[in-house]
């Protein structure tokens, strides 16, 4: 569409580079794309020009085609709007943008509406001069200059995904406790003094700290919160985290470090996308679609103690107002009736042997069913009581565990894997053979059906029946596939939660690292039973297994 004719114009000059369009690459341009090339082809296209007089450079080094808010772009919208241009000028329309429905909208449009003369030199358009044969081809230009993006796109996303599935490193910045390699941006090593905070914060929650009190407790000491360390490593870190003047360690920065399974050596990436290369407003990716590398880089953190600490996240482990840690088995301890969780109580009594009557706290569990009203029944329990019941049966169980240890050895030895294996694989054959009769059985009631022997009501029963059969049977397959590939698996990673027990020796008294380390829950029945229920009894069971069957 052509504009009316003036004597003078007043024009911008416009320049774009992205990172994609670089300087020359060997074998994809036969000319760069600089700033500064682009700047001096137009200046010398303009002494032939005397009637468009320049009032400004705008330049956007960096920014992709595909966006339209890029700085530059807009300052020069603007002077357009204020009638302090009335002329754009670019090297080609693929400087100006890669969107074919944006660049249309702004040539078709928006420039002839506000009769703004457009030129592009070396697709040698100047839209004070267009004609229909202008008309036909621009679009076509834009078009092209729209599918290289589109195609530079899935390039990027496919090798950016390989790059992901290798374990490599995309981020911008390595999270609290890592630093990029020195050689290698991809790779992640550890940062001996962040590495150190980290390792102390996972300690922290299991020895009975709230995020509250590990976070104050950080502040006291004088440690740099995640953002104020990157700032004093030289990195130009921003987060929208950031309230105050200066970051200070909060409640949630401790409970993303001690969610965060990139501490186990576990890399999680891509968990959000943009839908193309056009639109940039990021979404979620489901959990399933993540791509996620074991053993990418050291680990802070062992496994053991990652999902110790993820089970206490999940409890109600609450201190008092002015208490600085929890009690020893704080979020443990649960009704063995009705699965609420026993609430720690306190009452004063008077001490009689002491003739000034002195007041002394006395500590009990009640359950927590019964105290909201729920029907369970009203049973609590001594505190002395079960602390002395639990460090009696934590020292049995201890020394159960270290009583095995020196089996070790023989169970990861090959001979004795072979014959567990074997084991296992003879169950697996017998339990697939009676699937196999099962599905046989269940086809055969069909045909019984058809043939009058069953009416439908005898053939639903039996159908159900078989059907329970053989869910029963795959369960069971599944489970003993389990059971080998956990054998020939690294046994001495797969037991290193022994090194605790070993650590423990017998116990004194009742500590709080103890407890939350070996007991997943304390139940606490009516008639005052108690059960403890210790992490890792599948594990130590099996172990026992395959030692007796040597």
């Amino acid at each position: 569409m052509a504009i009316k004719k003036k004597s003078i114009y007043h024009a911008s000059i416009y320049l774009r580079l992205s990172k994609e369009d670089g300087d020359v690459v060997t074998g994809t341009k036969g000319e760069s794309d600089s700033i500064s090339n682009q700047k001096s082809l137009i200046l010398d296209y303009l002494e032939g020009k005397p009637e468009i007089k320049v009032m400004s450079v705008r330049e956007d080094d960096g920014y992709t085609g595909t966006d339209f808010n890029r700085p530059a772009f807009q300052a020069m919208l603007d002077d357009v709007r204020k009638g302090i241009i009335d002329c754009i000028i670019v090297k080609d329309l693929s400087r100006f943008g890669r969107n074919y429905i944006e660049v249309g909208r702004y040539l078709e449009k928006l420039f002839p509406m506000l009769g703004v003369r457009f030129i592009a030199v070396n697709d040698n358009y100047d839209s004070l001069d267009a004609d229909t044969a202008h008309d036909i081809v621009m679009p076509f230009k834009n078009l092209i200059n729209d599918s290289y993006c589109r195609d530079l796109s899935v390039k990027i996303r496919s090798h950016l995904e390989v790059k992901r599935k290798n374990g490599e490193f995309l981020g911008a910045f390595a999270c609290y406790g890592y630093l990029k390699d020195e050689t290698n941006h991809n790779q992640l090593v550890t940062d001996a003094y962040a590495g150190q905070v980290v390792q102390d914060i996972f300690r922290m929650k299991i020895n009975g700290m709230s995020q509250y009190r590990i976070a104050d407790a950080l502040n006291e000491q004088g440690i740099l919160s995640p953002m104020e360390y990157k700032k004093s490593m030289g990195s130009r870190y921003e987060s929208s985290f950031k309230v105050n003047a200066q970051a200070m360690w909060t409640a949630k920065a401790v409970t993303r470090i001690l969610t965060n399974e990139v501490y186990t050596g576990v890399l999680i990436q891509g968990k959000q996308t943009t839908p193309n290369h056009k639109v940039k407003v990021r979404q979620a990716v489901e959990e399933k679609d993540w791509v996620r590398v074991e053993n990418a880089h050291q680990p802070l953190v062992d496994k053991t103690l990652f999902d110790i600490v993820q089970n206490l996240m999940g409890r109600d482990s609450r201190t008092s107002p002015n208490g600085k840690t929890v009690y020893p088995l704080s979020g443990l301890v649960f009704c063995g009736d009705c699965g609420q969780p026993m609430v720690r109580k306190t009452s004063k009594y008077n001490r009689k042997k002491c003739t000034d009557e002195k007041k002394e706290n006395y500590g009990y569990f009640v359950c927590n069913g019964k105290c909201k009203g729920g029907s369970c029944s009203w049973h609590h329990i001594s505190e002395d009581t079960l602390y002395e019941a639990v460090l009696t049966s934590l020292n049995l169980h201890i020394k159960k565990v270290l009583d095995v240890q020196d089996a070790i050895k023989a169970i990861e030895s090959a001979p004795s894997q072979k014959l567990m294996v074997q084991k296992y694989q003879e169950r697996i054959e017998k339990k697939s053979e009676e699937l196999k009769k099962a599905e046989l059985l269940k086809t055969g009631i069909y045909e019984d059906l058809k043939d009058g022997l069953l009416d439908k009501e005898e053939y639903l029963e039996l159908k159900a029946e078989f059907n329970r059969r053989i869910i029963d049977a795959k369960s069971a397959i599944e489970n003993l596939q389990k059971q080998i590939d956990d054998l020939t698996c690294n046994c001495s990673e797969r037991y290193a939660w022994m090194k605790y027990f070993r650590d423990f020796g017998e116990l004194k008294e009742l500590t709080r690292w103890a407890a939350a380390i070996a007991i997943d829950r304390v139940l606490i029945y009516e008639d005052n039973r108690i059960r403890i229920v210790f992490n890792f009894e599948t594990d130590l069971s099996q172990m026992q297994e395959m030692i007796a069957y040597l």
